[in-house]
């Protein structure tokens, strides 16, 4: 082989090394739900990487997370969860857990003022234990559970958990608002546990579904 052409095949190897190396690239990010960039975006280690797919995907390197905040304190009534993540200066996920002691009505009544369950409501499949009161409902990029926890001393109130989208596309189709819902369903079914409640608990669905 001469001098010349052995120079062009290790082009030729260079060139087709590169360009594998481009489109594996390009397939990871476009197949891979979540890639963070350096910052963890995982309210807490409680959501998934395919929970967070819904962030907008901004560069080769993956989808572009700019900051996240999770703070989580307290037992019993006194129990708060708050999540916060940014992409490109644009909130993408905005959740908070509380305690209330409101009757279902006034819960969404407040929710809806506060901006916290945006637009046309649909009921979410919902079991409690015991036969205690539930709810869960889906709104536009936006949802939220009222799911009731027995105190120490018998007392029992109700965990709050709503989880707003704003950042999302899309967010009044089905499978946008069930996205969020199941967001909202996982953050619940931790904080029933981290907040104290007692047995028997109510969980919510990990895979939520429009109730009837």
């Amino acid at each position: 082989m001469s001098t010349s052409s052995a120079v062009r095949k290790r082009l030729a190897v260079g060139l087709l090394a590169a360009l594998g190396m481009v489109a594996g690239t390009v397939i990871g990010d476009r197949f891979l739900p979540f890639r963070g960039t350096g910052v963890s975006a995982d309210c807490g280690g409680i959501l998934s990487t395919v929970d967070m797919g819904f962030i907008p995907q901004t560069t080769f390197t993956g989808r572009r997370i700019t900051s996240t905040e999770f703070t989580e304190s307290g037992a019993g009534d006194a129990y708060r969860l708050d999540c916060t993540i940014d992409s490109d200066d644009k909130t993408q996920l905005d959740a908070r857990v509380r305690f209330t002691t409101d009757d279902a009505g006034a819960w969404e009544d407040d929710l809806k003022e506060r901006g916290r369950l945006l637009g046309k409501t649909k009921p979410l499949s919902i079991a409690a234990a015991g036969g205690q009161e539930a709810r869960s409902l889906s709104g536009d990029s936006s949802a939220a559970l009222y799911i009731p926890c027995k105190l120490d001393g018998g007392a029992t109130a109700y965990l709050s958990v709503s989880v707003k989208s704003p950042g999302a596309s899309d967010g009044n189709t089905d499978s946008q608002r069930l996205t969020v819902a199941g967001i909202a369903s996982r953050l619940a079914n931790h904080s029933v546990l981290d907040a104290g409640c007692l047995k028997p608990l109510t969980t919510a669905d990990q895979s939520p579904s429009f109730g009837s």
